[in-house]
């Protein structure tokens, strides 16, 4: 039989594989105040106007300077921005050429009659204008444009309520008539993101709400969460004002000192990155939309402080971040939203380790098959190189090296019958680019069993291992990198089988190296044939909950995970090849592999900094095909022992590995002779 057109068909088949991305954002949108305004005021002024004179001429003024009208000072971007940018995306404000920024400073949640109809501060006499939307009204905005269809492959950020705080404060006398105004416009916010959702949005950041201290914003944060769990909106929980309290105190290990990390006051002696206008009134507040980008002082704009001021301060006037701020608030939504992502590689990193395992089994079962004896013992060590990346912007790669030592011992029950049992053992580190990293430790125990009938072959393995993960994510906030340290356990079960088909063909003769030339040649003879199999796994991690440099406080960027568990079902078609050439014995496999357990699974996280319910976002989708290669050699070393050598690649676009194992299997019936028990 030729062999060549075989081979063929199956390289061929392995070039036709195909691979699967993890979700990933295609749109970025911003709903809200003045916290994730992007600049809206550059495209409105000087037509449609704030309604506030000097206001309108203040940021007008800055705005001839090279300012954007973003709350944070000209030549700087806000937090909307920056995490728009992590994903490749942009914020650029609704108003503008391909704007998805809705968010504009004043907004409050929603019009009332409480509060006058208004839908912004700036709509309140004098000089009112109407035509500034409330949040609520953002959002019914976006979803008339896009005809009720909210993209689901987006990422939405909802900011707001800091207005609504303001607005109570000043006109509410009483603790508990604000927390009345607050805690209905919180519903009503909450209930127009219930539509969001249902219109098709899926991946939603709710912040905290701004507003200074005191019991009212956590009301209002707390009065907003809790709506909309009750609604069942699936939402991310940010908790800034947890952030606020982390930076605060430790300030210099943000780059700031105790008189820059403060809000801001009116005049020079400010510790805010802007100062305020010459002449300005101490009633003055929000002066960073007009601040300019020079240290010259100026009765027409804001200013810095100094040049670094927007780096050396944590506020650029007495309520917004300055650039570090936001930077920081950007760095601490990205690390929500992609958390649960890396963490899912806990749950991914077993399925790979466990095939390495059940490779060196199958790379055994017919050493033992072969070897003279009954009973053998046998040992195989492996180094790997895996990286299972995710090709989806934003989320992270996960490279390591897998170390595993695998030992078992078979009895041959019939010449063709074998049983055996085995213990591995393996460690592996895998890296999230990110930052940090987490190990991964398992013993397993395994059954296994084969059978040999003329050219068919079957192969089993049953494998039950336990798990323990020791886990160091790292979270980059601004100029530090925050360690967020946990452990925890798990179990991975799996069946393999593998079957075939083994042609026995001649092709060639050979002569024993240093025999003469007349000395009697050995017929060469190679067997090939089709190798089908699957690989049954249910790999479970337990939840566990992270500690973080801040966990006195309350924690800052720590977070509790969930239970997760990755099932897999993958099934093996391919072509295997060996030669036998007295004591050689050369080997080689490819398979093309296919995942058919579905991926569509989450994994779950919960704030440990404040009270919040809990979030889930997709885990990491790896490819379900693949190709797979072992290219080896088995070498006869003396009687009744056999070692061998084979190098494995596993190929997809989300995940590669390489590696080596080395193995010696050792027929134990003349030990076992020598020592028997009379």
């Amino acid at each position: 039989m030729r062999i060549q057109p075989v081979l063929w068909a199956a390289a061929a088949l392995l070039c036709t594989v195909q691979t699967s991305n993890a979700q990933s954002f295609n749109s970025f949108f911003a709903f809200g105040d003045s916290s994730v305004d992007s600049g809206w005021w550059k495209a409105a002024l000087p037509s449609n106007a704030t309604g506030k004179a000097a206001k309108d001429a203040l940021i007008a003024a800055s705005i001839a300077q090279g300012g954007t009208g973003a709350p944070v000072g000209a030549g700087y971007l806000v937090n909307s921005q920056l995490l728009a940018s992590y994903f490749g995306l942009s914020a650029i404000p609704a108003n503008q050429t391909v704007g998805t920024n809705y968010a504009i400073s004043g907004a409050v949640d929603a019009a009332t009659a409480d509060n006058g109809n208004i839908g912004n501060l700036n709509n309140i006499p004098p000089g009112t204008n109407t035509n500034l939307p409330s949040t609520v009204q953002q959002i019914a905005n976006y979803l008339t444009s896009v005809g009720g269809h909210a993209n689901p492959n987006a990422l939405y950020l909802i900011s707001s309520g800091g207005n609504d705080l303001t607005f109570a404060n000043d006109n509410f006398g009483t603790l508990t008539a604000k927390e009345t105004y607050v805690g209905a416009q919180a519903t009503l916010l909450a209930n127009e993101i219930k539509v969001l959702q249902a219109a098709g949005a899926r991946y939603i950041i709710v912040p905290s709400a701004g507003g200074g201290n005191g019991a009212l914003p956590p009301f209002y944060t707390s009065a907003l969460w809790n709506d909309l769990a009750a609604a069942g909106v699936q939402f991310i929980p940010s908790d800034i004002r947890g952030l606020r309290r982390a930076v605060q105190s430790d300030p210099t290990a943000f780059g700031f000192t105790a008189a820059t990390v403060l809000p801001g006051v009116v005049g020079s002696g400010t510790g805010s990155a802007c100062v305020t206008q010459t002449g300005a009134g101490p009633n003055t507040s929000g002066w960073a939309q007009w601040c300019a980008n020079t240290t010259t002082p100026s009765s027409s704009y804001a200013y810095l402080r100094a040049a670094d001021a927007q780096q050396t301060s944590f506020y650029a006037d007495d309520q917004h971040f300055s650039a570090a701020g936001q930077k920081i608030e950007a760095d601490y939504n990205y690390s929500l939203v992609v958390a649960p992502s890396e963490i899912s590689f806990l749950a991914e990193a077993p399925l790979k380790t466990r095939a390495g395992v059940i490779q060196s089994i199958w790379n055994q079962i017919p050493i033992s098959l072969n070897q003279s004896g009954s009973h053998h013992a046998w040992v195989t060590g492996a180094v790997s190189s895996l990286e299972m990346n995710n090709s989806s912007n934003g989320f992270p790669n996960d490279p390591g090296t897998p170390l595993n030592l695998t030992a078992g011992v078979d009895y041959r029950l019939a010449r063709n019958w074998l049983v055996g049992g085995a213990v591995s053992v393996g460690t592996t580190r895998q890296t999230f680019s990110l930052g940090g990293d987490f190990r991964e430790d398992e013993v397993a125990a395994t059954l296994y069993s084969a059978y040999r009938n003329r050219s068919y072959w079957i192969n089993a393995a049953a494998t039950w291992g336990t798990l323990h993960y020791d886990v160091n994510r790292q979270v980059p906030i601004g100029i530090t990198i925050q360690p967020n340290t946990g452990s925890t356990r798990g179990s991975d079960l799996s069946f393999a089988a593998e079957l075939g088909y083994d042609f026995k063909t001649a092709i060639g003769s050979t002569r024993a190296v240093g025999m003469p030339v007349k000395a009697p040649t050995s017929q060469l003879y190679l067997t090939h044939g089709p190798v089908v199999g699957v690989i049954l796994q249910r790999a479970h991690v337990k939840g566990y909950a992270e500690t973080d440099p801040f966990a006195s406080i309350g924690g800052f960027t720590a977070l509790s995970f969930g239970d997760q568990t990755r099932n897999s079902a993958v099934s093996e078609l391919g072509y295997q090849v060996s030669v036998d050439m007295g004591r050689w014995q050369p080997f080689a496999k490819v398979t093309w592999n296919h995942e058919w357990a579905s991926l569509d699974r989450s994994v779950t996280a919960s704030l440990t900094s404040t009270v919040a319910p809990s979030y889930s976002m997709p885990a990491v989708i790896l490819a379900r095909d693949w190709g797979t290669e072992t290219v080896g050699t088995r070498l006869k070393i003396g009687s009744g022992m056999t070692g061998y050598a084979a190098f494995i690649s596993e190929n997809a676009q989300d995940a590669t590995i390489y590696g080596g194992q080395v193995g010696l299997n050792v027929a134990l019936d003349p030990f076992l002779a020598t020592h028997a028990i009379n």
